[in-house]
Order: structure tokens, then sequence, then C-alpha cells
């Protein structure tokens, strides 16, 4: 085996090995010659090869999210390292363990006027959990000092708390020369692993603060799927006094969760509304969709519990009481022992159920009043999703739309709540569909969000198990569903960004197989062969026209439709 002659190349890319890296993903550049040599070269690991650095970045983000492993990206030195900052944010508010490599100018050369030579050095510091500059070594205590570094910053994306690491690397010319006189680290430093575990006060303090309450609330943010954690909270929600609340991100099925919270929320009677108000309220997981609950929490002023390693200090709901870094299955497991010990007698979760139930009884009914629009497109798409496929939606009113309808049991969400973004939704889902071949993967994704992303397809990677649906309604119509906009001139020309483009010459373009569909038949007819293997080897592309349609309108409508029906 060859890899590039760099002492320092060889040493980075085996702490890559060491942390479990298995996909490299590299933009084509000269200054990350050796790393792109070393990496190819190398049979251990899947290299691909994706030139948009944004794209490339979610690409990884995809994979690793998927695989559950970190994934290396690397690319040239000057601007090119800035456009992996959308990803690498996403990757910090997700966890996602990404190793940002950017290779560098000597530093002598910076604000010199030289080429692609910028102000690299701890770039990415506000958004990765470690960063380092790696000098070239020319003597054993500089390898002494790279090897500590290396360790320190590797180990860190995979710790209990994961996510983005950023090391910057400085390469001087000669960049292409080869050996096969490699070398490995000598000084690697092991980062044992640790668990938090509550001490004998701290559960006192939770007890006192749990026990005090006969409404409690459990809400669960952003999740991937984990049955021994919904296991946990199955029993809990079995207590009449435990209101469970999921959305399709936190990936928990159960038919004793509330899983459609917006929809139960608008069908609770204004009169009682203040019955549903928890005294007590815990909550695990990442970010939360509806901003309606995050309100209506907020309003209850119940005290909060959260679990978690991840921004321990996250006070969503305003009034954060107590918050532990123990796993959130550390965290239940107490709350169970402390529910078994001292029940209550408040149906206050039964009374959640209730109404959550009501409205998934009457869903069809409302959905059947309602013309073609973006609603009715969602409802059709979301009920004909295979099983066992990861479904990936994007953000603004698509995600929004989708928590409207119940969720499958048996698909895997996934959606870039991170930052809520619209930039890399389609270069995500192709990263994670290259990650699984042997499942199925589907994009739901609205029109902008798709024209924004569109270089995701610039790539001879796009794996075949992809089907893309595009919701096309001619703009950013969240714009017309939230208050303000329609207020201002500027509503339609700058806030929903009213365009008239299709998706097809896209399609053409990538030879990605083109469907259209207008109307609910349109559907019915192309569905069988959408969802049928590839001819082509790629992705295939089915575009949903809602354009002329009174969208914002008719989600209005259904809104009002469950109000009269509730009153």
């Amino acid at each position: 085996m060859i890899s590039s002659a760099k002492l320092e190349v060889q040493l980075l890319v085996d702490g890559c090995k060491k942390i479990g890296v298995t996909h490299v993903v590299i933009s084509p550049g000269s200054r990350n010659a050796p790393l792109s040599i070393a990496f190819d070269e190398d049979p251990h690991f899947r290299v691909f090869v994706v030139p948009d650095e944004r794209v490339a970045a979610f690409y990884a983000h995809g994979m690793a999210q998927k695989l559950k492993e970190p994934v290396v990206i690397t690319c040239t030195s000057g601007s090119a390292p800035l456009n992996y900052y959308p990803a690498i944010a996403e990757a910090f508010y997700q966890e996602t363990p990404l190793i940002v490599i950017s290779a560098d100018r000597p530093l002598e050369w910076v604000d010199q006027g030289d080429g692609q030579t910028i102000r690299q050095e701890r770039v990415f510091d506000n958004m990765v959990l470690k960063s380092a500059q790696l000098n070239e070594i020319h003597s054993d205590n500089q390898r002494w000092h790279f090897e500590r570094n290396l360790s320190e910053v590797l180990q860190a994306a995979i710790g209990n708390r994961k996510g983005p690491v950023h090391l910057n690397i400085p390469f001087s010319e000669p960049l292409y020369e080869t050996t096969t006189d490699i070398h490995i680290l000598k000084n690697w430093v092991e980062l044992a692993e640790t668990e938090s575990v509550l001490s004998k006060s701290s559960k006192i303090k939770l007890e006192n603060l749990w026990s005090g309450s006969e409404k409690r609330l459990i809400i669960v943010g952003q999740l991937q799927k984990d049955p021994d954690l919904q296991e946990q909270l199955e029993k809990l929600a079995l207590d009449g006094s435990i209101a469970v609340l999921v959305e399709h991100t936190s990936n928990m099925y159960s038919p004793y969760f509330v899983s459609n919270i917006d929809r139960t929320l608008n069908i609770m009677p204004e009169s009682e509304v203040q019955s549903f108000h928890p005294d007590c309220i815990v909550t695990i997981g990442g970010a939360i969709i509806s901003k309606k609950i995050k309100a209506f929490l907020r309003q209850s002023k119940a005290p909060v519990i959260r679990f978690g390693a991840d921004f321990p200090f996250m006070d969503t709901y305003q009034n954060l009481r107590f918050t532990a870094t123990v796993s959130a299955s550390a965290g239940l497991e107490f709350i169970q022992q402390l529910v078994a010990s001292n029940p209550h007698k408040s149906r206050f979760g039964f009374a959640w159920k209730k109404v959550d139930q009501y409205g998934s009884d009457d869903q069809k009914q409302v959905c059947a009043a309602q013309p073609w629009s973006d609603l009715k497109a969602m409802e059709f798409v979301m009920d004909v999703i295979p099983d066992y496929c990861n479904l990936h939606i994007s953000n603004s009113s698509l995600i929004r739309y989708a928590l409207l309808f119940d969720p499958i049991k048996t698909v895997n969400y996934w959606c870039n709540r991170g930052t809520s973004g619209i930039d890399g939704s389609s270069s995500t889902a192709v990263g994670s569909a290259i990650a699984s071949p042997n499942e199925a993967h589907i994009l739901i994704t609205g029109d902008l969000s798709f024209f924004y992303d569109s270089n995701a397809w610039w790539s001879k990677h796009l794996p075949s198990n992809l089907r893309i649906i595009v919701v096309n309604n001619g703009g950013g119509d969240i714009f017309n569903i939230i208050p303000g906009p329609k207020s201002t001139k500027q509503w339609k020309k700058i806030f929903v960004a009213e365009q008239e483009l299709s998706a097809e010459d896209i399609a053409k373009t990538y030879q990605l197989e083109y469907f259209a569909a207008s109307s609910q038949i349109d559907l019915d007819e192309h569905l069988d062969t959408f969802f049928s293997e590839s001819t082509n080897g790629k992705p295939k592309l089915l575009e949903i026209n809602t354009m002329d349609e009174q969208n914002s309108a008719v989600l209005e409508a259904y809104f009002k439709a469950f109000t009269k029906r509730s009153s």
C-alpha cells in the first residue's frame, strides 16, 4: 500500500482508523492532495468525491447519522472550508460526529496576498466540540505534540456528547509525493468511556420536584429509534397522571403517546385549556418542531426537568429547574421507580390522549372535505410511504404538514432540525441513502429547498435506493401560513419569493427519472412505477404541482373544521 509521503498525513489517517472512521467525503483541490491520496489509497476507507463543499458536508452528515459513526470531510484551503459551515452547525446541534479536516497554506503566508490563503485556524470554533492546528513535524517533540492534539480532538467527536471537530493542517509543497514507508501513531492517548449517574442528593432533589406534582408531562424531541427508551416511555404512559408527547422526528411510536401535537392542541376546547397545563415537565432529546406546544408549555410555568448530555442547560420552556447529564434512559429509569413507589390518581395523561384520539378518528373526514392542495398532497403521500423506509423531510411548511398525519411505526423519520435550515435537505438524504444501500430512502422536499440544494445531484454517487418527492407550490409557502408576512408589501416578492420553475430540467440534467402530478389521479397513476426498482441506477423524482392552489387557506380551513367539531 502507498500513502502520502507526509508523516503528518499518515498519522492523521491512522488516528481516523482508531476512532472507527470508514467513510470519507473529499472535495477536489490541490492543497488537500496529500489527504486525498492517503485516504483513497487505503482500502480501509470508502471514498466519495463531491465537488461542492457545502453539499459534501451534508452528505457526510447524512452518512454519519445513518452509520452512527464519525465521517471525515476534507477540502482545500481558502474559501472552500467556509462552505462546510452550514452542515457543521447542523451536526453540532444534532450531535453528529463529523471530522472536519481543512488543508491550509503555510502560516507565514496568511494575510500576505497569497492565493487561497485566509485565516483558517479555529474558524469553526463556535460550532465544534474541539479544534486544533496540526503543524508540520520536524522533531520528536513536535511529533509528540501533534499526536497528543490529534488524540484529543478526534476522540472528542465520539465522546458522551458527540459532534463535529475541526483539524486545520498547513501543507508545504511538494504535495503529490507518495511512499510505501508508512508510519503509525506512537503516542496515541486513549480516552476512556465514562457514564454519568445521579448522586444520592440529586435523587432527593429530583424526587421532591417530581413527587410534588400530579399532572406530569414528558415531551420527547428529535431522536433516532431507540426501542429500549420507547419501552420505558410506554410504561410511564400507562400511568394516568403522565402524558407522553412525541413528534415524528422523535422516532417514538406507541398508541399510548400523543403523536400529533398541533392537531391535539387545536381541538382542545378553549374553556378547558388550563386543565391541560402540566405542573411538571420532563424533556429529553433534541429539537421540538411545534411552535404551539412551546408557547403552551411556557404559559404553564411548570418546572422543567431535563436529561441528557446534549445542551443540559437548554431551557426551551423557560422554567428549567433540574438538569442532569445522565442518559435519557437512566433518568427515566429513576422516574419509573418514583412512579412505582408513589403512583398518582390523576387522569391528566389519559385526558391528553383522549383529545389526540379524537383528532385521529376525525382526520379522514376533515381531510376529505378539503380540495387539492399541499395538505391533500401530503395526506396522500404520507399514506403511501412504504413500511420500513427512511423518510427524509425538508424544513419549513412540509415538516409541519407531515406532523398532522399519524406516524408510521416502522418508518425512520429524519429532518435537519438542528438549525432548521432548507439548505442541505437533499444532500443529507443522499448521504444517508449511500450509507445504507439496502434500505429504501424517500425525500419529501419543497420547491425552494430542492432548488437551493440542487448541487446535491451533481455527484457520481447518486443512490438508486432514493426517491425524491418535490411539492412545488411556487415559493416559500411557510410565509403564507405564519402571521406577519401578509401584512407587508414585500409578502410575495421577498418572503414567499414566488417562482414558476419546474424540477423537470434538473431531473434531465442529472438523468433522474421524472414524474409529474397535478392531482390525486396523477399520483395514483405514477405511484407503482415511481416506487419500483430504478432502471438506470439513479434516484427517481416525482414533482407534485400545487402552484395555483390556495394552500394556506386550505390549512386554515382544516384547523377550523377541528375547532367546530370539538365545540
